[in-house]
């Protein structure tokens, strides 16, 4: 998908998404480590990151080869249901693995990144239409 006026794609709307949800996920990790030190930090990086690979493994998936309306919002669907799997996944085998986990800086850290992706695929869609 490629809008002819301002030539974004799916594709750099993606990388754009997934770029912010890193940015705003570091930022809480520094936000996390100077309030409780280095394992809020980690926290925050691994419920930013459970929600950055969801998405970017649901991103493939997305982008559908075919133009037609069904074909579209079937990927679009597929790669949602794909990603909140994922999100699942990786938050059950963080809260299983991380004994030292710090259950805010964890939440804070997915609920940035999942916010940040929000925000950004909705002011990216103003200029492309997808």
């Amino acid at each position: 998908m490629n809008d002819k006026e301002t030539g974004l794609t799916a594709k750099s709307t993606f990388e754009a998404m997934l770029r912010s949800q890193l940015i705003a996920t570091i930022a809480v990790a520094v936000i996390a480590f100077v309030i409780s030190g280095m394992n809020a930090s980690l926290s925050a990086i691994a419920g930013g990151l459970s929600v950055i690979l969801a998405a970017f493994i649901a991103s493939k998936v997305a982008i559908s080869k075919r133009k037609d309306a069904a074909s579209v919002l079937g990927s679009m669907l597929k790669a949602e249901l794909i990603k909140i799997v994922l999100i699942i996944l990786f938050l059950f085998i963080t809260i299983k693995g991380f004994k030292e986990l710090v259950p805010w800086a964890l939440i804070i850290g997915l609920a940035a990144a999942a916010i940040i992706s929000g925000a950004a695929m909705s002011k990216r869609n103003e200029h492309l239409k997808i």
